[in-house]
C-alpha cells in the first residue's frame, strides 16, 4: 500500500500547474486537490527549499521550468 502523506507524481504536476494558476492560493488549491490547507502550504515550501538550496536534486523531480517558477512566486511577491 502506498503512504497516502507521500504525493503521486499527479499529484506534484497537478500542484505544479494550480500553483502557477493561483499563485499561493493555498486554500483554493487545497480544496481543488481534495488535501488539507497545511498539506499543500507544506508541499509548497518544501519544493522551493529544493528549488533554492539544490537546485540539481531537484531538476531530477520537477522540470527546470516549474523550478524557475516556483522560486519567482517567492521571491518576488
Amino acid at each position: 500500500m502506498t503512504n497516502p502523506r507521500r504525493w503521486s507524481e499527479t499529484e506534484k504536476d497537478q500542484f505544479l500547474h494550480l500553483i502557477h494558476v493561483y499563485q499561493k492560493d493555498f486554500q483554493y488549491i487545497a480544496q481543488r486537490m481534495g488535501k488539507t490547507y497545511t498539506q499543500v502550504r507544506s508541499h509548497f515550501y518544501n519544493v522551493n527549499q529544493k528549488a533554492k538550496t539544490s537546485r540539481q536534486a531537484s531538476m531530477s523531480r520537477y522540470p527546470q521550468k516549474y523550478i524557475r517558477l516556483i522560486v519567482f512566486d517567492v521571491d518576488f511577491e
